[in-house]
């Protein structure tokens, strides 16, 4: 299991912002590809395709990918104590990690 993204929602609370929704896209097909799912492989891979960026081209403020939010919906199950506990910049409780994950904290960005 690779480090688990962080949750961005785009402005006004709607969707995914397209950095965000991207680096789900790319964990999940990765998280697909090792548990030898190709269905849920070739999906994810597909949507972190067109979520990648490219030169040229601004990024996605807002993104509504029902499937995405499912599987998000199933590690903040999993991995966060209380959904209830985002704070104002987007940050969730990281009960395993016993600490804040904020946006934008992440050195592999």
């Amino acid at each position: 299991m690779s480090k688990i993204p962080y949750i961005e929602r785009a402005y006004g609370g709607s969707g995914l912002t397209g950095e965000c929704a991207y680096l789900w896209a790319l964990f999940l097909a990765n998280e697909a590809d090792m548990a030898d799912d190709p269905i849920k492989y070739d999906k994810f891979k597909a949507m972190a395709e067109m979520l990648a960026p490219k030169e040229g081209v601004a990024t996605a403020a807002s993104v509504h990918y029902p499937d995405l939010e499912a599987e998000i919906s199933k590690y903040e199950k999993q991995h966060w104590t209380d959904p209830s506990a985002i704070n104002q910049i987007g940050g969730f409780y990281n009960a395993k990690a016993d600490e804040y994950v904020y946006p934008g904290s992440d050195p592999q960005e």
